[in-house]
């Protein structure tokens, strides 16, 4: 099994990562290798499908978006690297 590559993405809004997982996924084949993001996010709360929205009661000017991911309510925020595969 080949070794994923590992994509450093840096700093980057959360909407352009998962913009991007999506424009990766519709693109590849069969062929093409696996990746793995490294990223951090400014703060963002992101909501599952299974999250009510009315869970984050305050959010202090910090976006919500709702995702196509299961879950419910996860913060993302600076300092915080996140990987996705």
């Amino acid at each position: 099994m080949p070794t994923p590559t590992i994509i450093q993405r840096g700093f980057e809004p959360y909407e352009a990562s998962f913009a991007a997982m999506r424009a990766f996924t519709d693109a590849r084949s069969t062929d093409t290798p696996d990746e793995i993001w490294i990223v951090e996010h400014p703060p963002v709360f992101t909501l599952g499908l299974g999250a009510d929205p009315s869970h984050v009661r305050d959010a202090h000017g910090i976006p919500v978006v709702q995702t196509d991911r299961g879950g419910e309510v996860t913060y993302h925020g600076p300092g915080q690297v996140v990987a996705y595969l």
